[in-house]
């Protein structure tokens, strides 16, 4: 920070969001008790689209003619139960902007929506996000009269947003900006034009790990850079017993389906002996299991460098590959918030293919369609071999003592303890070194690798917040009464947090004072998690 007493700006146009606004309210509170000054901007209904009421988001119905005076009116109460102060973003907004952006966009054609540009801010590609989240599609088809209208409509509201956020910045010069997630239109925008002024961002998105947040220091929460840089850091570092048994605490979790994380759409594990049952499975023939991934939910992640150029190119060759090995069956589950009674909203893209592909498969070929009621963690135990593309499954499977392959990129690229084959021609090569049985100490690596990872992925990025309950995954709840109780030294996490925006430091713990573990200990820990689902253990 360049102040002593830094000047930090909230957007905040998703309040009724609680589990976030929540976490905002309580840094903002304990930024200004710490000599900040803040300022808490939300929304007054000035767009004509809002991702709190897509579907794929987890409202129960679209949007209704009220719904922005609700929302208000919803925030006010909330607000002023919390004692934060707020701003409208429509004080920075006039009539005749509204109509200079209608006017804008009616001069565009559809084709130009995804480059559209207004003062030179890539409107188009900044709304991306959210246009594909309402849809629940992989391509943009503007010929589809739904698609180019809700296109447009999403880039009247960035266009007003990024107008008002410009002067907003110009009027208050913040030295930061807290954020939620910066993925979504207008808070990709927020984020953007932070960036173009030297404005640092921390976006804050929930942890897949109730109780816990992730702050992402200048990108939006799709990237992974930090992940990379972590894991080169602490990859060869044992974990300690204590956080060996927290990850486990956690992976068992979601297994169970006990950890009520939106990630966790299927059901929780059953039986092999169901699953075996439910699938007709030959219990003497090797299983592979081919995750799918849900595309359009990271659709506009720049730099994923994945193998194959598309996933049902990839899932195409793997069903050629088992239909000329009958020795071997292929289970292919389907995410399950591709669609189905638990999903976010339904790819309809996405379950046509799948279904095509059911009537079609070779006889050694099963598709568990996304909104079957069968365990993917169940899956994860019973197989031989699993086929990812890059959903945090083959990260749990391999924590199982799984071999892994993956086809995808993003979360999965230069993760040791899985394999990749270096082209789509080098492909069916690797599957036939994986029909060939793996040793233990095979499998021990690849857990020990996993284990690692997952710790770094679920717990050691994000930072424990217990001053924000979590009963639901979308709903955050203060486990304070006055904001005075937020002083310097009430909490560690939030002291971490604001000496973040104050001083700049390190959104990360180093390895400066960490206590590793012991090799042979944790490989015994490992070890005796894993070898209840070595394939000589696993039984009815």
């Amino acid at each position: 920070m360049t102040s002593s007493s830094p000047h930090i700006v909230c957007f905040a146009p998703y309040t009724d969001w609680s589990i976030h606004s929540a976490q905002q309210v309580t840094v903002l509170h304990g930024l200004r008790l710490r000599g900040a000054t803040v300022s808490y901007v939300t929304c007054d209904g000035v767009f004509s689209d809002c991702d709190l009421f897509q579907k794929a988001t987890g409202a129960a119905q679209g949007r209704q003619p009220n719904s922005c005076l609700i929302c208000q009116s919803s925030v006010a109460a909330r607000l002023a139960a919390w004692n934060m102060p707020y701003r409208w973003l429509g004080t920075w907004l006039t009539t005749q902007d509204r109509t200079d952006v209608g006017r804008w966009i009616a001069n565009l054609s559809p084709e130009n929506y995804l480059s559209a540009s207004l003062n030179g801010w890539a409107i188009g590609e900044w709304v991306q996000s959210s246009v594909r989240t309402e849809l629940r599609c992989n391509v943009f088809d503007m010929e589809d009269p739904k698609t180019s209208s809700t296109y447009a409509s999403y880039l009247y509201s960035g266009a007003l947003a990024a107008l008002g956020l410009d002067r907003l910045f110009e009027e208050e010069k913040p030295d930061a900006q807290l954020l939620f997630n910066g993925r979504m239109a207008p808070t990709r925008i927020a984020l953007e034009l932070a960036k173009q002024r030297g404005i640092r961002t921390l976006c804050e998105e929930r942890s897949a790990v109730a109780g816990n947040l992730i702050l992402f220091n200048n990108v939006n929460c799709l990237d992974v850079d930090h992940v990379d840089q972590l894991w080169d850091e602490w990859k060869d570092i044992p974990l300690t017993p204590d956080e060996f048994q927290h990850i486990a605490n956690v992976l068992e979790e979601r297994r169970s389906g006990a950890g009520g994380d939106v990630s966790v759409f299927g059901a929780s594990r059953q039986a092999i002996s169901e699953v075996s049952n439910a699938l007709s499975l030959d219990q003497n023939k090797p299983l592979w299991v081919l995750f799918t991934s849900s595309e359009d939910e990271i659709a506009d992640k720049a730099g994923i460098s994945s193998i194959f150029p598309t996933q049902t190119g990839w899932i195409e060759e793997t069903v050629k590959y088992a239909g000329s090995h009958q020795d071997i069956q292929l289970v292919i589950r389907v995410h399950p918030n591709v669609g189905g009674n638990k999903a976010l909203g339904d790819n309809t893209e996405g379950m046509a293919y799948f279904e095509a592909l059911a009537t079609s498969a070779p006889d050694n070929v099963r598709v568990v369609q996304p909104g079957d009621t069968l365990s993917s963690y169940s899956l994860a135990e019973m197989c031989d071999l699993a086929l990812v593309w890059y959903s945090t499954i083959a990260i749990e499977t391999a924590t199982l003592g799984r071999r892994v392959i993956r086809a995808g990129g993003f979360l999965l690229e230069n993760r040791d303890f899985i394999y990749a084959p270096e082209s789509p021609p080098a492909y069916p090569g690797l599957l036939d070194q994986m029909r060939e049985e793996a040793t233990t100490e095979e499998l021990l690596e690849i857990a020990v690798g996993a284990w690692r990872f997952a710790y770094i992925w679920y717990l050691r990025r994000t930072i424990p917040f217990p001053l924000v309950a979590q009963p639901e995954w979308y709903v955050g709840e203060m486990a304070w009464n006055n904001p005075q109780e937020l002083v310097p030294g009430s909490d560690s996490s939030l002291d971490r947090i604001c000496e973040i925006f104050m001083s700049g430091s390190p959104v990360h713990k180093t390895l400066d004072g960490h206590a590793p573990g012991s090799k042979i200990e944790e490989q015994k820990l490992v070890l005796e998690h894993i070898r209840p689902f070595l394939k000589e253990s696993i039984t009815a």
